[in-house]
C-alpha cells in the first residue's frame, strides 16, 4: 500500500525544514568564528586621535610602510622632527644600512635631512626601541612623540611606550599605517596574517604575565 499523499507532503515538509536548520545553524556558526576573527584582529589595533608633537616615530619592522605613514603626518604639519628607531638587523646589503635605507626613503619623501634622528643603539625588541627612543627624547627635549607602526603592533607598542615614560610628563600617542595590509575584516585569509597575529597575542601575554 502506497503512502497517502497528505504523509509523503509531510516527509517533504519536514526534510525541507530540516535542510533549512541545517543551513541556518551552520551559517550562524561561521558568522560566529568570522566575527571572532573580526574581533581578535580589532583588539589589537588602537588608533588614538593624531595631535601636532614634537617628533613623529617610526617603528621599524617593514620595508617603508611605516615611513610613508610618517611622511604623510610630518608633511600635514603635526610633528617637528622625525625619529627613526635602529635595529639589530641593519646591514641590508649594497653598502646601506637599514635605517639609512629609511632615512632615505624619508628625505626623498619631502623631510628635510636636518629634522631626522636615528636612535642609537641596535634595539631587538619593542620594549629596547621604547628605551632608546625615551634617551633620544631627552637628549633632544622632545616633549610628545607620535609612535608610528604596524595596526596589528599598536597595541602591545602603546602599552609598552606608556610603561616606559610613565614617569615622564611625555605625551604619547599611538597610530598604526592606515593603508596597510593587515585588516581584522581579512588577516586569517594568510599565513602572515596569522603568523602576525599569533606572535602579537603571545607577546602581549608575556607582557601582562611580566607585570
Amino acid at each position: 500500500m502506497s503512502n497517502p499523499p497528505t504523509s509523503r507532503k509531510t516527509k517533504v515538509n519536514s526534510c525541507l525544514q530540516n535542510c533549512i536548520l541545517f543551513l541556518l545553524v551552520n551559517l550562524l556558526f561561521f558568522i560566529l568564528i568570522w566575527v571572532g576573527f573580526v574581533g581578535a584582529a580589532s583588539f589589537l589595533i588602537t588608533k588614538d586621535r593624531v595631535k601636532p608633537v614634537d617628533a613623529i616615530v617610526v617603528l621599524s619592522g617593514d620595508e617603508g610602510d611605516r615611513v610613508q605613514e610618517g611622511i604623510k603626518w610630518y608633511k600635514n604639519g603635526y610633528g617637528n622632527s622625525f625619529v627613526i628607531t635602529k635595529t639589530h638587523t641593519e646591514y641590508i646589503g649594497e653598502g646601506q644600512t637599514y635605517s639609512e635605507k629609511l632615512q632615505r626613503m624619508a628625505i626623498d619623501g619631502g623631510v628635510p635631512a636636518d629634522s631626522i634622528y636615528v636612535t642609537d643603539g641596535e634595539a631587538s625588541t619593542t620594549f629596547e626601541e621604547a628605551q632608546a627612543v625615551k634617551i633620544l627624547a631627552f637628549q633632544r627635549n622632545i616633549n610628545s612623540i607620535l609612535v608610528i607602526t604596524a595596526p596589528y603592533h599598536t597595541r602591545r607598542a602603546k602599552i609598552i611606550f606608556q610603561r616606559e615614560f610613565k614617569d615622564t610628563d611625555m605625551k604619547v600617542i599611538v597610530h598604526p599605517v592606515e593603508n596597510s595590509w593587515y585588516k581584522p575584516i581579512n588577516w586569517y585569509l594568510s599565513a602572515l596574517g596569522w603568523r602576525q597575529t599569533l606572535t602579537e597575542y603571545g607577546s602581549l601575554l608575556m607582557i601582562w604575565f611580566n607585570s
